[in-house]
């Protein structure tokens, strides 16, 4: 019987623990839309000078390091805005994504602008990122 009972109570708290550790994502940044910089940046491109905006310049600051992954944005699936759908498998494949952080839950106003802001600067700089990939394809 205490065999027994000592199987029913592991196998419960194995259930319960299940919905948490299936909600958790290892791979996500946690940056959040406030700590992303919000002023552009002058750059000399072809002898002309143009203006990029903060995710733009990011986004060439992390090519020129090496780093060419996209940017996702997790909600209920992984969103990847600013690419063209049919070149984001390749992309995807190639050089990976990096996963930015946003709240599933919408108390009220500022949750939904803070979400807003980060698919902005996500999709500005997917745009970027991939038109700086399509060099190297």
């Amino acid at each position: 019987m205490k065999k027994w009972a000592a199987n029913l109570f592991l196998t419960t708290t194995i259930m319960l623990c299940m919905p948490i550790v299936g909600c958790q994502s290892g791979n996500q940044d946690t940056a959040s839309g406030d700590d992303m910089k919000k002023e552009g940046a002058s750059l000399p491109v072809l002898g002309t000078a143009a203006i990029l905006t903060a995710p733009q310049q990011d986004a060439l600051d992390a090519f020129n390091r090496g780093d060419k992954k996209l940017l996702g944005v997790q909600t209920r699936g992984v969103s990847v805005p600013g690419v063209n759908e049919a070149l984001l498998p390749v992309l995807r494949e190639r050089y990976g994504i990096t996963l930015r952080h946003v709240t599933d839950v919408m108390k009220d106003q500022k949750d939904r602008d803070s979400i807003a802001e980060v698919f902005q600067y996500v999709r500005q700089y997917n745009e970027k990122m991939a038109e700086l990939l399509s060099a190297e394809m």
